[in-house]
C-alpha cells in the first residue's frame, strides 16, 4: 500500500515536472520575441530622436511584425507618423493601441488632436474628453479640447474648460492666456482684465498676460493701467506692446512730469 502510494507521488511530481518545461520553453521563447521587438522599438526611438522619421516607422514596424499586441511600438509609430503629416495613419495606430490597451490616455490625446486636424472637432472632442477622464491633470488636454470647442462655436464650453484646468491643474501661462483672450473676444473686458491678473500673480514675466490685460483695461476705460501694462509687456519684450506704446504717450509725459517733481521736492 505504501508503494503504492509513493508511485502515485512520483508519477504526479513527474508530471508537474514535464509541464513545468513546457511551461519554461514557451516563457523563453516569449521572452526571446519580446527582446527582439523591444530592440527594433529601441532602434526607432534612436531614430526618431535623429531626426530619421522614415527609418523610425520601419524598426516600429518591424517591432510590430514581430508583435502585433506591441502598445508601444502601435503608439510610437502614431506619433512619427502624425508629425509627417500622415494624420490618417496615425489615427489608424492610435486605434490600435486603444484596442489593445483601453488605459492609454497619450493615445486617445493623439488620436483626438488627429482628428480633429482632419476637420472631426466633435470626434476629437470625444477623444480628449477620454483622455481627461483617464488623466484629469491633462492640461494640453483642456486647451486642445477648449480650442476645439471655439472652433465649432461652443465659446462657453471653451470658458469651463479654461476654468476647469485653472481649477485641477498646475498654473499655467497658456490657460490664463486663453482664457482672458476668449472673455475679451466676448467683450467681458472686466473679467478679461481679472483673468490675465490672476496669471501674472503666477506668472510676472509672462509678456502676454500684461499685454493682452492692457487690451482689456483701455476697453474698461483704465488707460492709466493699460499703459502701465503695455510698458511693462514691452520692458519683458513684447513687440506688439511697442506698437500701441505712442498710445500711451500723454500718460509717458504725465508720469515723467510726476517723477521730475518729486525728485525735485526730495532735493529741496
Amino acid at each position: 500500500m505504501k508503494h503504492y502510494i509513493i508511485n502515485i507521488i512520483i508519477i504526479i511530481i513527474t508530471g508537474c515536472t514535464e509541464i513545468s518545461k513546457s511551461q519554461q520553453q514557451f516563457i523563453t521563447k516569449t521572452k526571446d520575441i519580446d527582446s527582439l521587438a523591444l530592440l527594433y522599438k529601441e532602434k526607432a526611438d534612436a531614430k526618431d530622436d535623429a531626426g530619421d522619421k522614415n527609418g523610425a516607422i520601419e524598426d516600429y514596424s518591424k517591432a510590430i511584425s514581430i508583435n502585433p499586441n506591441y502598445v508601444a511600438a502601435y503608439y510610437n509609430r502614431a506619433i512619427v507618423k502624425s508629425s509627417m503629416g500622415d494624420k490618417k495613419g496615425a489615427i489608424e495606430d492610435y486605434s490600435k493601441a486603444i484596442e489593445l490597451d483601453p488605459q492609454k490616455s497619450g493615445a486617445y490625446y493623439g488620436r483626438g488632436n488627429a482628428k480633429s486636424f482632419l476637420g472631426d472637432k466633435k470626434g476629437g472632442i470625444i477623444d480628449l474628453t477620454k483622455a481627461i477622464e483617464l488623466t484629469p491633470q491633462d492640461i494640453d488636454a483642456y486647451i486642445n479640447r477648449a480650442v476645439m470647442k471655439y472652433e465649432i462655436g461652443d465659446i462657453e464650453g471653451e470658458l469651463s474648460d479654461y476654468r476647469l484646468a485653472i481649477k485641477i491643474c498646475k498654473p499655467n501661462a497658456d490657460l490664463y492666456n486663453n482664457l482672458g483672450r476668449a472673455l475679451h473676444d466676448l467683450e467681458r473686458f472686466k473679467e478679461s482684465a481679472e483673468a490675465y491678473g490672476e496669471g501674472i500673480k503666477h506668472f510676472p514675466k509672462d509678456y502676454r498676460l500684461y499685454y493682452g490685460r492692457g487690451l482689456a483695461r483701455k476697453r474698461i476705460g483704465d488707460k492709466k493701467g493699460a499703459c502701465e501694462d503695455w510698458m511693462k509687456s514691452s520692458e519683458l519684450g513684447c513687440v506688439q506692446a511697442n506698437i500701441l506704446l505712442p498710445l500711451c504717450d500723454e500718460y509717458m509725459k504725465e508720469r515723467t512730469d510726476s517723477l521730475k517733481r518729486q525728485n525735485e521736492g526730495e532735493r529741496t
